[in-house]
């Protein structure tokens, strides 16, 4: 079975163009950015609150196509001016960083309805929940948030057989 950034990526495809504008909210090592790019889209925003691995990252990247911010997600409509065809999050901690720093419930909710208002008409956005311990409420929060929304559709995926594992939410903006 394919795990659900890779079921994010199969989704986020179809409005992926040679001028799509992307953003990768969760950048982290890059790997959406590293999609998104292979898609030859024409910019991807990306933003890393870990200091460490924004640099790391950022060193990986030579590309003038990225733009990336050492700044939490819900800052994002401080540096977006103009509308988005696909956003990724991947919620939790940076695996191979501190675990003790992660995504928190309102910074997390405020960034994507952020990210919500920079979405094209038809553009998709994906949002893959850990429910670790800390992750449980964030993920809680940000499902009765977005049941609160009236211009999208929203398709949970997970995996029926384990319990708190990570799943992802499909977002595509109707109107």
């Amino acid at each position: 079975m394919k795990s659900m950034v890779d079921l994010s990526h199969e989704f986020l495809k179809p409005v992926l163009h040679k001028q799509a504008i992307c953003i990768d909210a969760t950048l982290g090592q890059g790997k959406d950015t590293d999609f998104f790019l292979s898609q030859n889209v024409h910019k991807v925003y990306g933003f890393e609150i870990q200091k460490d691995v924004f640099e790391s990252t950022k060193k990986r990247f030579v590309d003038q196509k990225i733009c990336f911010y050492n700044v939490g997600h819900e800052h994002m409509n401080e540096y977006i001016h103009e509308e988005v065809d696909a956003i990724i999050f991947n919620f939790g901690y940076f695996p191979q960083g501190n675990h003790e720093i992660t995504t928190q419930s309102s910074s997390s909710v405020s960034a994507v309805k952020q990210a919500l208002h920079l979405l094209k008409v038809k553009g998709r956005m994906a949002l893959v929940m850990y429910p670790h311990e800390s992750g449980q409420e964030e993920a809680k929060c940000m499902e009765q948030f977005l049941k609160t929304q009236t211009t999208i559709q929203v398709q949970k995926v997970q995996n029926l057989l384990v319990d708190h594992c990570p799943y992802v939410l499909l977002i595509e903006k109707r109107r």
